[in-house]
């Protein structure tokens, strides 16, 4: 780990951890997402499956015999020393796979998300430690609005935390995300910067859009290339989200940019022409897709395709057990026709599982189609 530069990045919840992440990730750096690895190291056959069931019981199992984040929510948020118990059986592993994740990093900057960045020790091991911050009420507005939760839940998740103060006063860098995107990205850009210029290491340059290609009636599907979306895709996603729906969205650079920076985003170029676009995240072991679009109807079967099945392969890295995709009522059933050809289900999301539809009702726009799709057979329940 001595020739990475590692950033810690902590701060409480709905303060934006995940947007800082996705920031730095933009500028270069690999990012690990230790929360996501406390899930897998929970799930049966992971390390602290079997301490943790022995600690709490075997009351907090699902019919499928997995560990209900749920049921273990509802004992750790509301008792401090049960928290404390849980934490104690989870850090040493979660370290141990943060370090792994490190060594083998592509790129000489590493981004670690932990919400107990602290606790566990981690921060004893980064170059630099960022604390994301954001007022009280903007927590609690993002908790009841973005994550639906009731205002008492959210109230108890906030307070089950330690104090922000506390982490600000610990930290290197600390990043308020109350107020506007544009600040937020200002701030992360220019520590960054000062980060690598303190260590030596070049910033690298814009990602410059890529050469003219045919003209689009006649796209050689041979040509298209592929990549993870960058700021100069920005203008082309907006006007393919505004084709796609019809006219009824019509995104500006600036909301593109908070999407951007709200979850990871796959996009299909023809030259300088996006032609396709999809946009996934992830939580507790649930993947969710929308914005998925692609220039004309015909390109469904090649391009469709092969966003998807990326998609697919990103998920599975990440042990998802399902993929949830939400398909806007303004865009049209080619989608819908598409994706059931590719083995998705549509579905009412009160007949999906607990687990699945509490993401499902995080994050389903108004006005739009579920679809879902087993990720893992062998290891989920049927929906009810």
């Amino acid at each position: 780990m001595s020739d990475k530069i590692v950033i810690g990045l902590t701060g409480n919840i709905a303060t934006g951890k995940s947007m800082v992440l996705r920031m730095l990730q933009e500028l270069g750096a690999t990012v690990i997402d230790a929360d996501k690895l406390v899930h897998q190291l929970m799930r049966r056959g992971g390390s602290v499956y079997n301490a943790i069931v022995e600690q709490f019981g075997r009351f907090i199992l699902d019919d499928n015999e997995q560990i209900s984040r749920a049921k273990l929510g509802r004992i750790v948020f509301s008792d401090p020393e049960a928290l404390a118990r849980l934490e104690a059986l989870t850090h040493p592993g979660v370290i141990e796979a943060v370090f792994k994740q490190i060594d083998t990093a592509p790129t000489p900057v590493v981004a670690v998300e932990a919400i107990k960045l602290y606790e566990s020790g981690l921060a004893d091991h980064c170059t630099s430690v960022w604390a994301v911050v954001a007022a009280p009420k903007v927590q609690m507005a993002r908790l009841v609005n973005r994550r639906r939760m009731k205002p008492e839940q959210a109230r108890q998740r906030i307070a089950a935390q330690s104090s922000q103060q506390e982490k600000a006063a610990r930290a290197n860098v600390v990043i308020d995300n109350s107020g506007a995107l544009a600040k937020t990205w200002a701030v992360v850009k220019k520590e960054y910067t000062k980060l690598l210029e303190s260590h030596t290491v070049a910033v690298p340059d814009a990602q410059e859009p890529a050469a003219p290609a045919n003209p689009l009636q006649t796209i050689d599907i041979s040509s298209v290339t592929l990549h993870r979306a960058k700021r100069n895709d920005l203008p082309g996603m907006a006007e393919l989200i505004a084709s796609g729906t019809h006219g009824a969205f019509n995104p500006d650079v600036s909301e593109m940019m908070e999407a951007l920076f709200s979850r990871a985003y796959l996009v299909a170029r023809a030259g300088d022409k996006v032609v396709g676009m999809v946009g996934w995240q992830t939580e507790n072991l649930v993947a969710g897709l929308q914005d998925f679009y692609v220039l004309r109807d015909d390109l469904w079967p090649e391009i469709g395709r092969q966003m998807l099945e990326m998609v697919h392969e990103e998920i599975d890295k990440l042990s998802c057990e399902v993929s949830l995709v939400f398909v806007l009522n303004k865009a049209g059933h080619t989608a819908i026709d598409f994706l059931r050809k590719m083995g998705y289900e549509q579905i009412d999301r009160n007949r999906l599982i607990p687990d699945w539809r509490e993401a499902a009702e995080e994050w389903q726009p108004e006005d739009s189609v579920l679809l879902y799709k087993k990720i893992r057979e062998q290891r989920i329940m049927v929906p009810m």
